[in-house]
């Protein structure tokens, strides 16, 4: 009994003392700093900054007025993409660019197709290029530069995706994929080339196989403009009776749009489509040929700096049967993780309008879904 009176009283004598405390702090009127404060005894920091551009990087200044140190990769299709070592990868609309100063080698090309190779400065009007001899060209006059690393005058890109799910139990599954990409660029050319292949197997039995390579040399006329010539489409897949398609193909493409976070282009042109079926048809035949026609699409999405969203949809329809087309669709959601790791969700559709049935009679459905997760290395 008498630790609990001790303990009641105590609480009631601090609790005013608290409450005295809060209202005397409370009351206090503010202090002016400027005046109790003793003054600076060395001057504040003069506004005027020197920026020293001479440190072997490439610098680029931007409409607001900020200058950002890194690595050109490349100008074009009015879009420049920059490496920083902070911000990783940006891309920015070149008119948004005022001023370029690269002491490394850049390949620049004209509208006329001209091309110079140097060191690099740009200012609002014009383009300095240190060779052998300083030239001047007007801005406007440029149709693309790229940063070439040795004094060449390409350069290499590409990416490295794999993925894997297995699952056992009541069912014993495997899954496979694996994506392969590479790129070479010119000051005038694009070559790309892209492998995508996925297997399945359920309790030891395969469930599906299928694989696809495309490749496009692209020859570009303007900014926009470029001829496709020539590009191929070679497919297999034995659960859709296709031992073999083959599709070379030449197109015209044109760059819809392109900002620095959006990218659409189209382009199309005629084909020749060749086909071996995995198993003999009922009516006997093992290869099919036919002239065709393709169209392409292809837009990209920087939705952060982190986070980029790509959709590529190509059909082919011969000719003059054009119910019998196939497409194939492929959407990709890619997220920076660390360095030069991503992580890849895919989703990937194809559809043979047409399928033909095997030797059995059995026809194969005419759509095939993939959904796939893994982690790519990009170079």
């Amino acid at each position: 009994m008498t630790r609990r009176f001790l303990i009641a009283s105590l609480a009631l004598t601090v609790a005013p003392s608290c409450g005295s405390v809060s209202n005397f702090l409370e009351n206090q009127a503010p202090v002016d700093g400027m005046t109790v404060t003793p003054a600076a005894q060395d001057a504040a920091p003069s506004a005027e900054v020197t920026l020293r551009v001479d440190d072997g990087a490439d610098w680029i200044q931007i409409v607001s007025g900020e200058w950002l140190r890194g690595e050109i990769l490349r100008v074009r299709d009015d879009s420049l993409d920059f490496d920083s070592d902070e911000l990783d990868e940006q891309t920015f609309d070149f008119s948004d660019v005022l001023r370029i100063i690269s002491p490394h080698h850049q390949v620049v090309l004209t509208e006329d197709g001209r091309i110079f190779e140097g060191r690099l400065s740009v200012d609002e009007s014009s383009i300095w290029i240190e060779g052998d001899k300083t030239v001047k060209i007007p801005r406007s006059e440029m149709l693309s530069v790229l940063a070439v690393e040795g004094g060449g005058n390409s350069t290499w890109s590409g990416e490295v995706t794999a993925g894997i799910a297995i699952r056992s139990g009541n069912t014993d599954q495997v899954d496979y994929s694996t994506v392969l990409a590479a790129t070479r660029e010119t000051a005038r050319t694009r070559w790309a080339s892209r492998y995508s292949g996925a297997a399945s197997e359920v309790s030891g039995t395969e469930t599906a196989n299928n694989h696809r390579l495309g490749s496009t040399y692209d020859v570009f006329i303007t900014k926009r403009t470029f001829f496709t010539v020539p590009g191929v489409d070679i497919y297999r897949d034995p659960f859709q009776n296709i031992g073999l398609r083959v599709t070379p193909y030449a197109a015209v493409g044109y760059e819809l749009v392109d900002t620095a976070d959006h990218s659409l282009s189209l382009s199309a042109g005629p084909a020749f489509q060749y086909q071996r079926f995995d198993s003999e048809l009922g009516s006997g035949e093992s290869t099919d040929n036919s002239f065709a026609g393709v169209l392409s699409t292809l837009y990209d999405w920087d939705i952060t700096g982190d986070v980029e969203l790509s959709a590529k949809y190509n059909i082919t329809f011969p000719i003059p049967d054009v119910q019998e087309y196939n497409h194939n669709v492929v959407g990709t959601l890619s997220v920076d993780l660390v360095g030069d790791l991503d992580l890849d969700l895919s989703m990937t559709w194809d559809r043979i309008n047409s399928p033909e049935a095997n030797s059995s009679g059995v026809v194969p459905k005419k759509d095939d879904f993939r959904i796939t997760v893994g982690v790519g290395w990009t170079f």
